[in-house]
């Protein structure tokens, strides 16, 4: 108790707090300005058809780039900050860790061999790549969604067993690559599809879609065991993942609707 008799907010709180909404305000705007670019379809290629001068269509390129990084960079923050609230910042390290380096091993080597999610490369669409290879922005989008999936089922089943949970964060994960398999490939240019094919098919490979299944459900399975929530808000968690997909669906609407 301090000096007026009510209990003060731990500095830890407050930081963390304060930083989360920082972040998700930038999210919201971000995600704003994406609902306009996106079902626009500006992308590298498109600025190359409107923007003849070099040096501005460089910039022009990096800021696509730079902005949707950032984009992901916002939800990052606020994800992780509310595990770190709900169960400790020990645990949200762990999480994290597994997340981000189970994914990116993955998906460092399915660039470079193809397997398991089939033939493919990652462009600078997505910002900086690590080695060249690797968009550090995958890892992050990984961390996002399987983060946010957790949440968002132990929110309305706390109490749920560790495999039922992992496959539930499986199946959204699955489902959320469904809807931003196309945007990303063929709107944001992120990665190609078969690479140097010179009649590539237009859907990617069944086994991508099974391996993002299968590899979410084990990296869900391999986290901790969550512990209790209770009294934590995930609305602004469920809205990261809600956005997201949200975002990706105006994108896919306005494209048919064309």
């Amino acid at each position: 108790m301090g000096a007026t008799g009510m209990s003060q907010p731990s500095w830890s709180f407050f930081r963390y707090g304060a930083v989360e909404t920082f972040a998700w305000r930038l999210f919201i705007i971000w995600t704003a300005v994406g609902a306009i670019v996106l079902p626009l379809g500006i992308n590298p290629l498109t600025l190359s058809r409107w923007i003849s001068d070099p040096d501005y269509l460089d910039a022009g390129t990096a800021l696509l780039a730079w902005a949707d990084l950032a984009w992901m960079v916002f939800a990052t923050v606020v994800v992780y900050l509310h595990v770190s609230a709900a169960e400790g910042l020990g645990r949200a390290r762990v999480l994290a860790l597994i997340i981000v380096l189970g994914a990116g091993a993955v998906e460092w080597y399915g660039a470079t061999t193809g397997k398991p999610f089939g033939p493919y490369r990652y462009t600078d669409a997505f910002g900086p790549r690590i080695g060249g290879v690797l968009p550090i922005a995958i890892p992050l989008a990984w961390l996002v969604i399987l983060l946010s999936a957790r949440s968002t089922i132990l929110a309305r089943w706390p109490q749920l067993p560790r495999v039922p949970l992992a496959l539930g964060v499986g199946l959204i994960a699955l489902l959320t690559d469904l809807n931003l398999e196309f945007v990303a490939w063929k709107v944001r240019g992120y990665w190609i599809w078969y690479p140097g094919d010179p009649h590539p098919p237009a859907w990617p490979p069944l086994q991508n879609y099974v391996s993002w299944f299968v590899l979410a459900t084990l990296l869900a399975g391999l986290l901790p065991a969550p512990i209790d929530r209770a009294g934590r808000p995930v609305h602004r968690v469920v809205m990261v993942l809600v956005a997201m997909n949200a975002l990706f669906l105006v994108a896919h609407a306005v494209r048919l609707l064309r």
